[in-house]
């Protein structure tokens, strides 16, 4: 990368990375000293092609040469590992070059990530190498390469496709850090390759140009008989110029993207493993100056606001304005085939964003995040929100979506009769930013509903284990209750809480498989009996309970009972982040005033009565 947009993209990496939590640290010899920090780095930068190309190989020679060395990947693993970094982010590794099976020409990338253990975060292999044999050579060393996203196709540098795969996909920073973490525990001695895929916006618009650009390059390079060292920079220089510069602006793109992701992976280890960096060994500092905090990287404060995530729906109620003789003499089953005259509404609902509203209407202040379509029940949706002042910031809209609809028939006394649901835009909630946001702010609570997709809840669930945040699972319906089933124990095991209805605590009674998990990992069960009130047990399968609550009123008639479980739930939550965290599992005085908010809801026409209020707690304040 010429001067100055090296040095530029070398601050605004700098800028990044310590806006994502970390402490960056730049790795180069300088006049014969190796540096880990930032000293000399304008002048490293000026230098550019100037300075020697530094692998394991060169490091003595430059160093007792007193020569400038900028390091590759190879060079720069074993700076770093010397010195107690355990993630380096960089543009992409070197690899078996066209032509090497009758070349031989290796990088030395390859054999370094063989014994040396650093994770390297990248865009993949240059797409000027030949990427199958380098799949195959890291294969023979031993070397997991991992894709970070939703598929494991490798990326290839300027592409975000490469037609290749990993060995697996990953796809958010607490399982790529909980990855480099057992590979460390293992002590298996090897790194580990974790490829970033270039944003789409970013990657140039004809893979085939630069592939052309790749296959001129090559023959140039041949003609001039160019080899070793010199061919990856003569290369990289042949195709900036073929494709007028865009190569160039792609590499750049692809580095704050990759410092970006690094950074986050890095944070996500620290906390993993519950410790500053390492000090480096007292025999490497001889000729290492370190320039960087060893206090290591600075991890957020933990924030008081919990997080909900689940869905956001338009509810359509219809409801029978009195009892037909057909339902009071036949049942149910007579009123199917006509109509009758009856009310309908519609209101703001979706489990998530009921539980949300309970809980903001409660003092709770929660990060609720879900996903809607660019359509009209969006917007109104979304304005209602507005209206009563809800953080809707981690709303994301669709486009090409439509927003979720709960179609719901009540007979005359609010009781469900039937429902039509359409959730299909819930599949876009997205998990990983969930759990970036997790691994930022340190949530006291977070709160998922059935509406997510496995996938979703999975990701969102290993960050809580990751993080240790404590987890709530409110099952949504029955069908969706045995979501949790589709989890691994590690994700599964973050869930401290779970609220289902009876039928749901049945049907999840039925499919808890992990009976390896002792008294104190099960989850508590805040089971809700409606006119029999709340039953609290430990775990899912025994069926004595902690404590039982009985309804401190009986109602003789209901407006709703659509959102009187997630009014609970919402309340609960204000509740639980209120509470000292003292050894028992909740204050005993929580549940009634959780009980209290769906009392009120029962008697509103809204999901979440529009009379719950922080008062709903006052018992707790004396």
């Amino acid at each position: 990368m010429p001067y100055p947009q090296n040095l530029e993209t070398a601050l605004a990496v700098e800028d990044i990375i310590r806006r994502e939590g970390c402490i960056p640290a730049h790795i180069a010899v300088m006049n014969g000293q190796v540096k880990v920090g930032r000293e000399d780095l304008e002048c490293l930068a000026k230098a550019g092609v100037n300075a020697r190309k530094t692998s394991r190989r060169d490091l003595a020679l430059v160093v007792s040469q007193g020569e400038i060395g900028a390091t590759t990947v190879s060079g720069t693993m074993v700076v770093a590992h010397r010195a107690g970094i355990k993630v380096f982010v960089t543009g992409g590794i070197g690899g078996v070059h066209r032509g090497g099976e009758h070349s031989m020409d290796v990088s030395a990338d390859l054999t370094e990530l063989g014994r040396t253990p650093v994770a390297v975060i990248c865009a993949g292999a240059k797409s000027i190498l030949d990427i199958g044999r380098t799949l195959e050579f890291l294969e023979t060393q031993g070397v997991p390469v991992i894709t970070y996203g939703n598929d494991n196709e490798l990326p290839a540098f300027y592409t975000p496709r490469s037609g290749f795969k990993s060995v697996q996909n990953l796809n958010s920073p607490p399982a790529c850090a909980a990855a480099i973490k057992a590979n460390w525990d293992l002590q298996l001695g090897s790194g580990m390759v974790i490829a970033v895929p270039i944003p789409a916006k970013d990657a140039p618009e004809s893979a085939d140009a630069i592939e052309g650009a790749v296959v001129s390059a090559v023959m140039e390079a041949e003609k001039k008989s160019i080899r070793g060292k010199d061919i990856t920079p003569f290369l990289l220089d042949h195709v900036k110029r073929i494709t007028g510069g865009d190569s160039l602006k792609a590499n750049i793109a692809l580095v704050k993207n990759n410092a970006r992701i690094g950074s986050r992976i890095a944070v996500a280890l620290q906390a993993l493993t519950n410790s500053g960096t390492d000090t480096p060994p007292a025999q490497s500092q001889s000729k290492m100056h370190l320039m960087y905090n060893t206090d290591g990287m600075k991890l957020s404060s933990k924030s008081k606001r919990p997080f909900i995530i689940g869905g956001t729906v338009l509810d359509i109620t219809a409801k029978w304005t009195r009892e037909t003789h057909s339902t009071r003499d036949q049942g149910v089953k007579s009123i199917l085939g006509t109509s009758f005259p009856g009310k309908v509404l519609q209101t703001a609902g979706g489990v998530g964003r009921n539980i949300a509203e309970a809980c903001f209407r409660t003092g709770g202040a929660p990060r609720f995040f879900s996903a809607v379509g660019a359509d009209l029940a969006a917007q109104m949706l979304l304005d209602e929100m507005r209206q009563i002042r809800m953080d809707i910031s981690d709303i994301q809209q669709c486009p090409g979506r439509t927003t979720a609809v709960y179609n719901a028939f009540l007979q005359h006394d609010g009781n469900l009769v039937a429902a039509v649901a359409d959730m299909s835009v819930h599949d876009d909630i997205d998990g990983v930013k969930v759990a970036e946001a997790i691994g930022r702010d340190r949530p006291p609570l977070v709160c998922i509903d059935g509406n997510l997709t496995v996938q979703c809840m999975q990701t969102i669930l290993d960050a809580c284990a990751v993080y240790d945040v404590k987890a709530l699972f409110e099952p949504t319906s029955v069908p969706k209750s045995t979501k949790i089933f589709g989890l691994t124990p590690h994700a599964r095991n973050a869930i401290k809480y779970m609220t289902p209805d009876a039928q749901e605590m049945a049907e999840i009674r039925r499919g808890w498989l992990d009976g390896s998990r002792d008294e104190d990992g099960l989850p508590y069960m805040v089971v809700t009996m409606g006119p029999m009130g709340v039953r609290v047990l430990k775990g899912p399968v025994d069926d004595v309970p902690i404590e039982t609550f009985e309804p401190t009123k009986v109602l003789k008639q209901c407006v709703s009972v659509s959102g009187a479980g997630d009014s609970f739930v919402g309340a609960l939550i204000s509740g639980l982040v209120r509470q000292d965290h003292s050894k028992e599992w909740v204050r005993a005085d929580i549940i009634p005033s959780a009980m209290k908010a769906a009392e009120l809801s029962l008697m509103s026409t809204r999901a979440v009565g529009e009379k719950l209020t922080p008062a709903i707690f006052d018992d707790l304040a004396r």
